[in-house]
């Protein structure tokens, strides 16, 4: 059997295919940025419901049986209303009732609209693969860094503010760019908490960053893989001495290493394989402009340093501090 070959249409082509209409009875909205899938289902309740009395009913598989969901989805309503059912995650429905929500996105009710939710990105069953060969997913996956300028203009003009200055709107985006709803909580607070007085710089955005949020592990990362010493250690030892200690930090910085060194070991073999790991997005997509960075004696230099921190780990009392800054020092300044 041939592999299963997933397509999506970009969440821009299926927010202009809404708004050009008409509105469709199923959507597929496949991804994990919530922000992106609120933004799409109050469009198309805005859209329907300025000719319609319309219900927004939400169907958790977690919360209801299989089958109090397929019943909600065929019983007409006897007032004749539109519903606008949106059902969270559909892989995880179990039995018969699997097949029975495929048969309905065969043939839906043609007075209501269906959203289906999946957070998870691909279709990895049978059953998924299904339902995306009878709707083509939406893409509602974070944005790449390239396409994230508009929400950044877009989240600051619903502030107020429509002269941003360029070099404000990277630097917002490489810190605060992992999820359009975190993007947005950034830019909300800032706006808020901007003064006439203020001059809107960078110099202002790390000035109010540095005491309104803690540090994220992404940022962590990406300032690894550029090799930026003092802010490296900076953001490590902050991240250790809050919530995170360092025996959680160890796995995450063993697979980023593993990662880059998959990549110098690859290069030149067409190994077109995708990898999945659990860093964030954001740095996922950069790791070969990171590889580039580091040789692969540096890069086992640091696998062995990690092993090593380990075995210390479950062995010794440590300062995690300490061992974090004479890890950094060793990897990142020296190699």
């Amino acid at each position: 059997m041939g592999r299963f070959q997933l397509l999506t249409t970009s969440f821009e082509e299926g927010l202009n295919s809404l708004k050009n209409g008409p509105a469709k009875n199923i959507y597929f909205l496949m991804g994990a940025d919530h922000y992106l899938q609120k933004y799409f289902i109050d469009n198309i309740y805005d859209i329907v419901s300025s000719n319609n009395t319309v219900q927004k009913v939400f169907l958790m598989p977690d919360d209801m049986t299989g089958k109090d969901i397929i019943d909600r989805l065929t019983t007409m309503d006897l007032f004749n209303s539109m519903n606008l059912f949106i059902l969270r995650s559909p892989n995880t429905i179990k039995g018969k009732v699997r097949d029975e929500l495929v048969n309905y996105c065969h043939n839906p009710t043609q007075q209501n609209i269906l959203i289906l939710i999946q957070d998870e990105y691909g279709a990895k069953n049978k059953m998924i693969q299904n339902l995306t060969s009878l709707v083509k997913p939406i893409s509602v996956s974070t944005p790449f860094a390239s396409k994230m300028e508009k929400w950044v203009k877009l989240f600051f003009k619903n502030n107020g503010l429509n002269q941003v200055p360029k070099e404000v709107i990277e630097y917002i985006i490489e810190t605060s760019g992992d999820s359009l709803n975190y993007l947005k909580n950034e830019i909300d607070k800032i706006s808020i908490n901007l003064d006439v007085d203020d001059k809107l710089d960078r110099k202002y955005v790390d000035q109010y960053s540095s005491w309104r949020r803690k540090f994220k592990e992404y940022e962590f990362f990406n300032l690894l893989g550029e090799r930026k010493l003092r802010k490296t250690l900076e953001v490590g030892r902050m991240l250790v001495s809050q919530e995170t200690s360092l025996i959680n930090l160890l796995y995450p910085m063993t697979e980023f290493f593993q990662e880059l060194l998959f990549l110098k070991i690859s290069r030149g073999t067409n190994s077109n394989s995708k990898r999945y790991t659990n860093l964030a997005q954001s740095v996922n997509r950069k790791i070969p402009s990171y590889a580039s960075n580091y040789s692969s004696k540096e890069i086992i230099s640091a696998l062995k340093r990690l092993g090593q921190i380990d075995r210390k780990i479950k062995t010794t009392t440590i300062n995690d501090e300490s061992i974090i800054t004479e890890f950094l020092y060793a990897t990142v300044n020296n190699g």
